[in-house]
């Protein structure tokens, strides 16, 4: 991780421990669980886990945009036979300000949130809060972003003017939700709570609880989002939202959680997804040391999904270095099984150098048969400044999908 006076032209950070997406490189690992404390069907879950991930299946084909000396974690999708980026669409906005995760909302907009920036309109400098939130209205060709909670000209004054950083929102039936990294602490060793508008932005209110600090605890980072307000969550999934996260000094390794829809704030009714049983069915407990990987990538970081209903597929995106490190995955539930469909070691002509924060794909800007799609992603960073440049900005760019022969 760059120390806060990395980029003295762009002013202070106030950074520590502000990402949860990409903090993985020299990171101590987490340990490992006491034998007792994982189920049978825990350990085998994730042996099969282990061995999918280092399974390289011969083939004619290398996964789409996978360069020579690229390692993916996966075998190469065999649904997703490539996928093209169409950089003469790429644009940007809010020079100085990252993480852009996104939810689609009840009014139709989507709703975003950045941090240590002004957002929309705004400089590094100009406008700058820790964490801000933001509305984007219209299609992806003709976008307008407005800033709703801090940040340049903001509808609403801030609510997290100098702490909190946050890499997953939501939209659930009316109300927007947002993981927050409180940033109490020195990278890692934060704690994260909960964080939730009833006014779709404006004001924010925070559980009283917190998923706390420590070598090997388990935080959530991001949430699973699905069509408008939560809207489209296929049929098995219903009645619950999920989020993924990671332990503490590993963030190879993803994790998969979910509450209630109804019980969102309520810590208690929250539950870990430990390993599948015979015939598919997910096995969940409420006991969080009992979480089972659901993605793992030895070089990556924390996962990201989105839900195509066109394809009824599952991508995930995950970078495994800095900016142009790019992995693109895909599975028919959100606990895989991962084929590879793209692992990018030069995404948009990046370098190395630098984080790869976040990157999705909003179902509001995805087309109905789901082979086009909308990637709003975040970058830090010198690699992010090489290529395309998109460091430290908001970032937008189409891509689309090509199947493979026969699937639909």
């Amino acid at each position: 991780m760059r120390s806060p006076s990395e980029d003295a032209d762009e002013g202070p950070r106030t950074d520590d421990g502000r990402r949860r997406m990409k903090h993985k490189l020299n990171a101590p690992r987490a340990p490992r669980l006491a034998p007792g404390q994982m189920s049978v069907i825990s350990v085998l879950f994730t042996a099969v886990l282990l061995l999918s991930a280092g399974l390289r299946l011969a083939s004619a084909e290398t996964p789409a945009g996978a360069t020579m000396g690229s390692d993916p974690p996966y075998p190469p999708s065999r649904f997703i036979r490539s996928m093209t980026w169409h950089w003469d669409t790429y644009k940007t906005a809010a020079p100085g300000s990252d993480l852009w995760p996104v939810t689609w909302g009840p009014d139709g907009n989507l709703y975003a949130a950045w941090g240590d920036g002004g957002g929309f309109g705004g400089t590094n400098d100009d406008g700058r809060v820790a964490m801000g939130f933001a509305r984007i209205k219209g299609s992806p060709e003709n976008m307008i972003g407005e800033n709703v909670n801090g940040g340049k000209n903001p509808l609403h004054p801030a609510s997290f003017p100098t702490q909190g950083k946050t890499g997953g929102i939501l939209s659930v039936d009316g109300v927007l939700y947002a993981w927050e990294n409180m940033q109490d602490g020195v990278w890692p060793n934060v704690n994260d709570r909960l964080d939730w508008s009833d006014d779709l932005g404006a004001t924010w209110r925070h559980s009283p609880w917190v998923f706390p600090r420590g070598p090997g605890l388990l935080k959530p980072g991001v949430f699973l989002n699905f069509g408008k307000d939560y809207a489209g969550v296929p049929h098995r999934l219903r009645g619950f939202v999920y989020f993924t996260g990671v332990r503490q000094g590993d963030e190879t390794r993803s994790y998969l959680g979910r509450a209630p829809q109804n019980k969102i704030v309520d810590k208690r009714a929250y539950e870990f997804f430990e390993g599948v049983l015979p015939g598919g069915r997910p096995l969940w407990s409420r006991d969080v040391n009992k979480a089972t990987p659901i993605f793992i990538d030895e070089r990556g970081g924390e996962v990201m999904m989105s839900y195509d209903p066109g394809i009824k597929r599952y991508l995930a995106s995950s970078y495994h270095g800095g900016p142009g490190q790019l992995g693109i995955f895909d599975a028919p539930e959100p606990w895989g099984p991962w084929t590879t469909v793209a692992y990018y070691e030069d995404w948009g002509k990046m370098g190395s150098e630098g984080e790869g924060l976040t990157c999705s794909f909003p179902e509001k800007w995805m087309s109905k048969d789901g082979l086009t799609a909308w990637c709003v992603f975040s970058v830090y960073g010198p690699g992010a400044k090489e290529g395309i440049n998109a460091h430290d900005r908001f970032n937008l760019v189409k891509t689309t999908l090509q199947l493979a022969n026969g699937e639909r």
